[in-house]
């Protein structure tokens, strides 16, 4: 029992997190971003050691396992809240916004979404999900409650967020009825053993991943992830584009390879189908875009769209090359959003393509560093988005999958072009606003990030081959 306990540090340690950030703002007066930021970061930073220490270890091994695959996405999930924890710190200061309920409410995320990872049951996989999901509404929520689109966003995200959650626990139940538990296990036995399986049995696990799909934001869902991520504060779009899309992939493959990739030859096409309209729609919506947050909203719908694509098979092959695009997806993203922190003219965050023109006169490295992220998500040698890239198109190959390959090649194309829009308003319009002083930790933040870029071109088959070997574990 004590062993369990010991095991279970990383989610004690998120706990007592908000226990203490509670208590904090119960009794103390006076406090700024920084006391809540600091408290934020040690825990978060426990947290991380300890999913290091334990990453084969699990508290409750009946509902909840730790292993090389679950710790790798723990261990990105922290290390990401952990850096936009720091920016943000920036951000509440310079806005003199309150920053209590934005770091409880990401603690309380990254706990719920470390349990829906490391999930062995439906049950744990539903309270973990969908309660980050609903938690996502007061995320949204957050800075000027009068915004009038703001309030719609939230609004139509919570009531589809409530729905899914209607559907995922119809889903459960049905499996529930039929295998008699809510493990993975159980379910993966009945639909493997059943000689004849009814249509009530296919809409039973397509009860459980429509929401996650939704969750994922592809399309039909893409309409509110766009919404948000453009009417959301900065910190919480920042959050929300890269941790739960990162949680969620990492369920979805969890699910599929254990529960219910005996029915997934009839499930498969769905998937192939909306990743298919998100590669379109995603590649369209960021041609149409001159609010940057947006733009990038469109082009994070083409890129889960291309890792469901690759993942669509989920074999070894296609579970490896989604996983490694997904990692350089967020390094990228990460990167992005870093520079985001420095576009501010008069205190203001700027968003619009015409606003931030000729900011490489006056702000080159950040400048610079938009530009190397840039390069890396369309895909160019020598870039880290290229190894990425090519390893999704090989495993497209091996499933010859020849028609995909031609539309994710031609998107990628249309991509390029509303890049070369943001590239055109950086560095050859001509400036027309006065840009404010950079703070050092963005320019620390936006160094590590190209570090890292820069040793995964140096050696990208030390990454490949970790990455392998973490992932291995799931088959």
């Amino acid at each position: 029992m004590i062993h369990n306990y010991i095991a279970a540090l990383p989610e004690i340690s998120l706990a007592a997190g908000l226990l203490v950030m509670a208590l904090v703002r119960l009794f103390r007066s006076e406090n700024t971003p920084k006391t809540f930021y600091t408290l934020g970061k040690f825990f978060l930073a426990f947290t991380l050691l300890t999913t290091v220490v334990f990453y084969n270890r699990s508290w409750l091994p009946q509902i909840f396992e730790n292993n090389p695959y679950t710790s790798l996405f723990k261990i990105i999930i922290c290390l990401f809240t952990l850096a936009w924890a720091y920016l943000s710190c920036k951000w509440f200061l310079n806005k003199n916004y309150s920053s209590w309920s934005f770091y409880s409410l990401i603690l309380l995320e990254v706990l719920l979404l470390s349990l829906a990872i490391s999930a062995l049951n439906f049950a744990a996989l539903f309270v973990g999900l969908q309660g980050a999901f609903l938690l996502n509404w007061f995320l949204i929520r957050l800075g000027d409650d009068e915004e009038k689109k703001k309030r719609d966003a939230a609004r139509r995200f919570l009531c589809f967020a409530l729905l899914f959650a209607a559907f995922f626990a119809c889903g459960c139940v049905l499996i529930f009825m039929r295998a008699g538990s809510l493990e993975y296990a159980a379910a993966y036995e009945y639909f493997s053993r059943t000689a004849q399986l009814s249509s009530s049995d296919y809409a039973a696990a397509a009860m459980v991943l429509l929401p996650l799909l939704f969750m994922l934001g592809l399309v039909p869902f893409h309409f509110c992830y766009i919404d948000v991520i453009g009417v959301a504060i900065l910190p919480v779009s920042g959050f929300l584009t890269i941790v739960p899309l990162f949680a969620c992939v990492a369920c979805l493959t969890d699910v599929v390879l254990n529960a219910f990739f005996p029915v997934w030859p009839v499930l498969k096409p769905v998937l192939v189908v909306f990743a298919l309209l998100s590669v379109g729609f995603g590649v369209i919506g960021a041609n149409a875009e001159t609010n940057m947050r947006r733009l990038f909203g469109f082009s994070t719908l083409y890129h889960l769209g291309v890792i469901a694509l690759s993942l669509a098979a989920f074999d070894d092959n296609s579970v490896l090359s989604s996983f490694v695009y997904m990692l350089v997806y967020v390094l990228a993203m990460s990167g992005i959003y870093t520079s985001f922190l420095g576009m501010r003219s008069r205190g203001v965050y700027l968003m619009e393509l015409e606003s931030v023109s000729g900011l490489s006169e006056v702000r080159p490295y950040i400048a610079a560093g938009f530009l190397v992220f840039l390069i890396s998500l369309i895909s160019t040698p020598p870039m880290l988005g290229f190894l990425g890239k090519l390893s999704v198109v090989n495993n497209l190959v091996i499933q010859g999958a020849y028609t995909t390959i031609f539309v994710v090649l031609l998107a990628v194309l249309m991509l390029v072009y509303a890049y070369l829009n943001v590239i055109k308003a950086l560095y050859f319009d001509t400036r027309t606003n006065t840009f404010d002083r950079v703070d050092k930790g963005v320019y620390i933040c936006l160094t590590v990030n190209l570090i890292l870029v820069l040793i995964s071109i140096l050696n990208p088959k030390y990454l490949m081959n970790d990455v392998e070997a973490m992932l291995v574990t799931i088959f």
